[in-house]
């Protein structure tokens, strides 16, 4: 058997939270390898095709957007600007940044290739991992074995934590916030980026679904120019549970409705695709247990701890029906606090998670789970696994 590689620090998946969880360790000084199963980098933002920055700006409107948390997430939203021409944009109490797929992609694999201390594996898959007797890791990867000091989950299922046989914290099925599936048209006639025309489409939509023209489950999409002009994205809710079938029944949906958008709308009428994103955007899974579990009451009060390393400041976006998405907003429009504490294992030393899979509860991950607040939580355990080295 071949001796593993041996690094500082092993990243395992690289979305939003893993990229900055890799960039920021490198930078102070430490060894990184990246784990990604996948062919590029981005997670939810390239292969789900979610085309927005939720959670980079502070929750208060009444002035200009402001970035909430430094550093990466301040870096990555002007590489964005820069690379789609997009500022952000009011969408009622909040603001987003417009994003494209592909723009955050090769954002993604220049932040990681510019640094010596970062090596990125694709098309790799973490088959295991165990903990050895003076407290490192050996993480079985499909290529070849990493040994490593420390250890960061952006995997968004938990996956360390049933390697490890840590607790992983979850809901019933029934409760998970509902997935997304994503797709775009292209060559679309400019007429339909219109809000007129935009909520029209919304309204045939749902009398077609009330004549039985269109499935129960094109009910509540949404369209969204993208900063392409002639492509608009379309977003769809789909089954609460994690399923192998999402992908499939994400896929037939997409056809039915570019069909239907094809033979209902002249705006529509030259439009190619569905291009269907490559997953489906999982909102909910498994998390960890943490030293501390961030709370819906934390978020709407506006909490601060003495540990904390990153804000959160995106609305609780339950999203547990067909009806679209329900909205807590924070008590007061300022960013929570999210402590060290929620990104580092109750139970086994040296091991530190970010992104989607961070210790929260329920309602609590359906504020911190956006991409703006992956970014942040991100760089934090990047850092906090460089200090226990």
């Amino acid at each position: 058997m071949n001796a593993p590689d041996r690094t500082d620090i092993a990243v395992i998946g690289g979305g939003s939270a893993g990229i900055c969880a890799a960039v920021a360790a490198a930078r102070r000084g430490a060894k990184v390898i990246l784990i990604e199963r996948s062919d590029r980098l981005g997670g939810m933002g390239t292969l789900a095709m979610v085309h927005t920055f939720c959670g980079l700006y502070d929750p208060d409107v009444s002035n200009p957007p402001r970035i909430a948390n430094q550093g990466l997430p301040d870096e990555i939203e002007k590489l964005m600007r820069e690379a789609t021409g997009a500022d952000p944009v009011k969408m009622g109490k909040v603001y987003v940044l417009p994003q494209h797929p592909e723009a955050f992609a090769e954002i993604a694999r220049r932040l990681t290739s510019s640094e010596p201390n970062l090596e990125v594996r694709y098309n790799t898959t973490c088959d295991g991992i165990s903990r050895e007797t003076d407290g490192s890791f050996r993480v079985s990867a499909s290529d070849r074995a990493i040994h490593c000091r420390a250890i960061i989950d952006t995997s968004a299922d938990a996956l360390v934590a049933e390697f490890l046989g840590a607790t992983r914290l979850s809901v019933p099925p029934e409760n998970l916030q509902r997935s997304a599936f994503i797709f775009a048209m292209r060559n679309v006639d400019p007429a339909a980026a219109e809000e007129s025309f935009r909520m029209r489409l919304a309204l045939e939509i749902v009398r077609a679904v009330a004549s039985g023209s269109l499935p129960q489950t094109a009910l509540g999409t949404a369209c969204r120019v993208s900063t392409v002009p002639g492509e608009v994205y379309f977003t769809t809710d789909l089954d609460p549970a994690p399923s192998e079938d999402l992908q499939a029944s994400g896929q037939s949906l997409s056809e039915t409705l570019a069909a239907f958008l094809r033979n209902r709308f002249p705006e529509y009428a030259e439009a190619t695709g569905p291009f269907d994103a490559a997953e489906p955007g999982i909102r909910e899974s498994y998390r960890w247990l943490g030293e501390y579990t961030l709370t819906a009451e934390d978020l709407l009060s506006g909490a601060t701890f003495p540990d904390t390393v990153a804000y959160a400041t995106w609305p609780m976006e339950l999203r547990e029906n067909t009806r679209g998405p329900k909205l807590r907003f924070f008590a007061n429009p300022i960013p929570a606090g999210i402590p060290l504490r929620c990104l580092k294992s109750a139970e086994i030393p040296g091991v530190f998670f970010a992104g989607r899979c961070l210790s929260a509860t329920h309602e609590a991950l359906a504020s911190v789970r956006v991409m703006g607040t992956c970014f942040a939580t991100g760089q934090a355990a990047g850092i906090a696994a460089c200090d226990f080295l």
